[in-house]
This record gives C-alpha cells, sequence and structure tokens, in this order.
C-alpha cells in the first residue's frame, strides 16, 4: 500500500511535468496531470499521520483542482461562455461549497514570536473591532481590506484565525477553488453571497486565502476572471460604507500578481507582511513538533532553532518527522527502538534545504519586473539577506 510519503512525492512529480506543459502550450495533457496530482494529494492527506502535512497536502490539492480549473477555462473562449446560460443547479453553489464559517479555536497566544507582525494586526484589524468609539470619535472606520503575504509555510491563515478570535468574530473562510464557475454570473453571484453572509453576523472575518487565484491582474486574465474582480471591487467598496462589524482579509504568496485596484484605499488598502518565524517562534513550533516524540536528553531546540534561520514553519515541521524517521527506520529494520537525538536532527537540517530562499529570488525578480518596489520593500529588503540565523 502506497505510503503518504511516496504519494505526495509522486503528485509533485505529476505538478512539474503539468507546469511544463502548461507552459509548452500542452494545455490538455497539463490539465489531465494536475487533475492527477491533485487526486493524490488528496489521497495522501487522508493518510497523513501529521496535521502539518495533512493540512499543506490538501492545500496543494486545493491549489491543483484550481489551476486545472483555470486552463479549462482558458480553453473555452469567452464569446462562448457569454451565450451558455446554467440552469439553478449547476449554475449555483451552495454556502457550504463556497466557504467554511467558523469560531477559531487558535489565538495569538498559541503562536510564539513575531510580536511585531501581531501588534501590526492588532492595529489593522482587532482595535477596530475592540475600540469602535475611538474609532468613530477619530472619524476611522473598520471595514477596508487588510491582505497578508509572505513566503508559504509562514502561518498566514494560522493568523488570521487567531485575529478573528482575539476579536471575537465569526471567521468565514472562503474557498477559491469554488467561487470561479464556467457559468455566465455564477462567479458574481458566488462573491455577492459570501459578503451577505458575512453581512448577516452580528460581527465577522472573510478570509480569501491565496486571493491571487482569483485576483489576479485584469490586463493578464480571462474574462471571466475579469468579471469576479469586477465584482469583488464592487463588494468590497461597499464594506466600507454600510456594515462597520465587517472585515475582509486575504492571504497570497503572490502579492505582485493581484490586480492593483484590490489595493487602494477602502480596499485591501493596508499590506502586513508575515515573514518567516523569528527565534522565538521557531522555538515554539519546535516545542509543539517534539511535545508528542521521544526526545533524547542532548537535544538542544534553542540551538535547532538557532541555525534554522532561514526556514519556514512547514521546514521545521517536516525537519522534526524526517528526524523521526531515522531511528524509527533503524527500528524497523530490527534495531532497538531508541530516542530523537541532537545528530538526527542535525542530519536531518543538513538534508533539507530552506524551501523560502527561492521564493524570496523569484519575489524578488517579480516585483523588480513590475516595477512595485516600494510596495513590497519588505521583501526586497529580506530578499537580498534571507538567511536571518541569530547568534
Amino acid at each position: 500500500m502506497a505510503t503518504s510519503g511516496s504519494m505526495a512525492a509522486e503528485a509533485r512529480g505529476y505538478a512539474k511535468v503539468a507546469k511544463e506543459l502548461e507552459d509548452s502550450g500542452e494545455l490538455e495533457q497539463a490539465r489531465a496531470l494536475y487533475l492527477k496530482a491533485a487526486k493524490l494529494y488528496n489521497e495522501a492527506s487522508k493518510t497523513a499521520t501529521e496535521t502539518t502535512d495533512r493540512n499543506t497536502q490538501r492545500d496543494l490539492a486545493e491549489h491543483l483542482l484550481l489551476r486545472a480549473q483555470s486552463i479549462r477555462h482558458t480553453e473555452v473562449p469567452p464569446s462562448k461562455k457569454e451565450g451558455r446560460k446554467g440552469n439553478g443547479d449547476e449554475s449555483s453553489l451552495s454556502k457550504e461549497d463556497l466557504f467554511l464559517k467558523q469560531v477559531p479555536d487558535v489565538g495569538f497566544a498559541d503562536i510564539g514570536g513575531l510580536e511585531n507582525v501581531k501588534e501590526e494586526i492588532r492595529k489593522s484589524i482587532i482595535y477596530p473591532f475592540t475600540h469602535k468609539e475611538l474609532y468613530k470619535l477619530y472619524g476611522q472606520k473598520a471595514g477596508e481590506g487588510i491582505l497578508l503575504y509572505g513566503p508559504p509555510g509562514c502561518g498566514k491563515t494560522m493568523m488570521a484565525k487567531a485575529a478573528a478570535k482575539e476579536c471575537g468574530a465569526d471567521f468565514i473562510s472562503v474557498k477559491t477553488s469554488s467561487i470561479v464557475s464556467k457559468w455566465v454570473g455564477a462567479s458574481e453571484k458566488n462573491i455577492k453571497q459570501v459578503f451577505d453572509t458575512a453581512r448577516d453576523s452580528e460581527r465577522a472575518i472573510i478570509f480569501f486565502d491565496e486571493i491571487d487565484s482569483i485576483a489576479v491582474r485584469r490586463s493578464e486574465s480571462e474574462e471571466y476572471a475579469k468579471r469576479v474582480v469586477n465584482e469583488l471591487l464592487a463588494q468590497m467598496d461597499g464594506v466600507d460604507t454600510s456594515h462597520d462589524d465587517l472585515l475582509v482579509l486575504a492571504a497570497t504568496n503572490e502579492p505582485w500578481t493581484i490586480d492593483p485596484a484590490l489595493r487602494r484605499p477602502g480596499r485591501f488598502s493596508k499590506l502586513v507582511f508575515i515573514p518567516e518565524p523569528d527565534l522565538e517562534a521557531r522555538i515554539a513550533i519546535f516545542d509543539i513538533q517534539l511535545k508528542k516524540r521521544p526526545i533524547a536528553d542532548d537535544v538542544n531546540v534553542g540551538e535547532l532553532a538557532r541555525i534554522t534561520g532561514s526556514y519556514s514553519g512547514a521546514d521545521i515541521s517536516a525537519i522534526c518527522k524526517e528526524a523521526a524517521d531515522i531511528p524509527l527506520g533503524e527500528a524497523l529494520r530490527g534495531g532497538e527502538a531508541r530516542k530523537i537525538k541532537m545528530q538526527d536532527f542535525l542530519q536531518a537540517i543538513k538534508q533539507r534545504k530552506p524551501s523560502i530562499l527561492s521564493w524570496y529570488i523569484e519575489a524578488k525578480d517579480e516585483i523588480l519586473h513590475t516595477g512595485e518596489t516600494d510596495a513590497f520593500e519588505d521583501i526586497l529588503q529580506r530578499g537580498l539577506k534571507p538567511d536571518k540565523k541569530e547568534v
């Protein structure tokens, strides 16, 4: 029986080939492989033993499904789609298909480090809700959108959930892969339904994860994608004037791809950079990951955190898993079961390079290409010196 790890590895292979086919214009073959990779990631998530791995694999499956869907839209000319009318069952989706409404169980106390980021989020997201009278006194309103951006695997979604808990708001997590529809007018209807539901709440935060998948620059997108952006703009313009207890949050790894109109005042006018975890945050991540594992006395969490200065939270979770695999493998081969030693962690770190370094390189190139150096100065500064190992 295939393991979660082997299925994920196979999925990565399919996704890589699919990207190459897409770049070369072989769209039908690329779409088929994206779907196959998504299916494998979904199956891998069902057998993954680590929560982080399970969530990551689900996210990748959703992303690849959306990628396959966008290729399908590209292949169908907009003029043909304009003439198609969906019936009520196919052109509209239920609320359960579009978003998940919940009250988060994670707060800032559950996230180690990144105190500067937390304070920025408090000022931008929480205080407008919890100190409403002060904001009214000074003519300020809750309602302007906040865009969380930064390298993958660094806790943007967790920060969003924590913000919702801190201000006692319903957290409406939008399934961006379900927003876009092949039926004319359905995508706009889906977005409106999300905002209507949020307005019915006493206090709500709408969260669009990977918003770049539905809000790309209109000059570079198909007609259906332009309509999605236009509806999103219309709904966000309405938030500022009609509802003081509704906030829109979004997260992305690629902020430079988002339509600039969405980053104007009254929309996603506040950008908050979520960097890789600092020393305190890395210590907290290691502590969480090692809590339920047998650890030898020579393991120095502080030292492990110090030498992983360029690693994301997802990287650190993977390092802990790979370190545990070493004594596990020995035991499976007939050896005596032992605790995880410091050397096991050092070996895992040596074999796993930081995943976010390549992201910084790509991000810097893209930002320079778009000319938006002022908007994303945080990335450029860290991109030049991404290794933040403390001494």
